[in-house]
């Protein structure tokens, strides 16, 4: 093993690579900015640290000694290597390259994360997306703990993290087919105490504002099935089953058309949806363009909704007149 003073640096590599290429010490000081005297003293300071001869003169020329040749592959191999290590803490450094970590509920990845990570892969094809599912306390978590550098969440009452604004998730109600609920009327908390419901699992956000409106109006509610699919609650509520409770997040959904506000008088039934990060932990420099682009693309499903809906209602016009 050398020691210590004999590591090598970079630099007598490149001056060792630039005169090997050129076989000649003139032509290789100028391409590096040294007087050919000066170069000729690194590369033979270089030959005294390997401890072996890298250049010889036949007649009027310079050549490689095998012990050269063998070396300026490898030489060249660690510029390459070392050039390909600054290239990517530059693209590091400007977000063209790494890793970044989103976390978000399972309507909210279908409806805004799946379409924007697409995007995002397009512009920024070397940045590797990973992405994880769960609902609002265990996205909180994720975000707190550095499991993800980003996710989509209520930021609620946490003092630790930051939060931009992206939507707002407001309840709805899917009836069953037949309710005596009149359909594109808001169905208010007052109404609900002899409903059968289909809920999300504590933890969400859209369970969480259901569980506080119950509560404000001294609600125990009936609960057929507490799940983690939107989907399984609106299926089962399709069938006639109860209720569904979703998010106006879910306004991707073709049986949204028949969703209704779920509202109360005593308290909020919608909150604000953010971007979620850690202040005090790694962010990579990609997130803020994927931020960028969530903001973009985060219009709120709810508009899905009641174009929907017009469009139903103009259709039940038409077919009436």
């Amino acid at each position: 093993m050398y020691e210590r003073r004999n590591l090598i640096e970079l630099r007598e590599l490149q001056y060792f690579v630039a005169v090997a290429e050129r076989l000649n010490v003139s032509s290789a000081a100028k391409a590096v900015h040294l007087s050919q005297p000066a170069l000729s003293r690194q590369i033979q300071s270089l030959e005294r640290k390997l401890s072996v001869a890298l250049f010889e003169r036949v007649g009027k020329r310079l050549i490689l000694t095998a012990e050269g040749e063998d070396l300026l592959v490898h030489a060249s191999g660690l510029l390459d290597q070392a050039q390909a290590f600054l290239n990517r803490a530059y693209g590091l450094e400007h977000g063209h390259v790494g890793l970044l970590r989103v976390a978000a509920s399972p309507q909210t990845i279908a409806w805004l994360l799946s379409p924007a990570m697409a995007q995002f892969s397009k512009a920024h094809p070397n940045v590797s997306l990973i992405v994880s599912e769960g609902h609002n306390e265990a996205l909180l978590e994720q975000v707190e703990h550095g499991s993800a550098h980003l996710a989509i969440a209520s930021l609620g009452a946490s003092s630790k993290l930051v939060a931009r604004k992206l939507f707002t998730a407001r309840l709805f109600a899917i009836l069953p087919p037949g309710h005596s609920h009149p359909e594109s009327t808001a169905l208010s908390f007052e109404n609900i105490a002899e409903e059968t419901f289909l809920l999300l699992r504590r933890g969400f956000l859209t369970r969480q504002l259901f569980d506080q409106a119950c509560a404000a109006h001294n609600i125990r509610p009936k609960i057929l099935l507490e799940s983690d699919s939107t989907h399984t609650l609106i299926s089962l509520a399709m069938d006639g089953h109860g209720v569904a409770v979703v998010s106006s997040s879910a306004g991707n959904t073709r049986e949204m058309d028949r969703a209704v506000p779920l509202v109360s008088s005593l308290c909020e039934t919608q909150a604000d949806v953010s971007a979620v990060w850690n202040p005090n932990r790694y962010r990579p420099a990609s997130l803020p363009a994927f931020l960028a682009l969530l903001e973009k693309m985060a219009n709120p499903p709810l508009h899905e909704i009641q174009a929907r809906r017009a469009g139903t209602e103009a259709g039940r016009l038409h077919d009436s007149l």
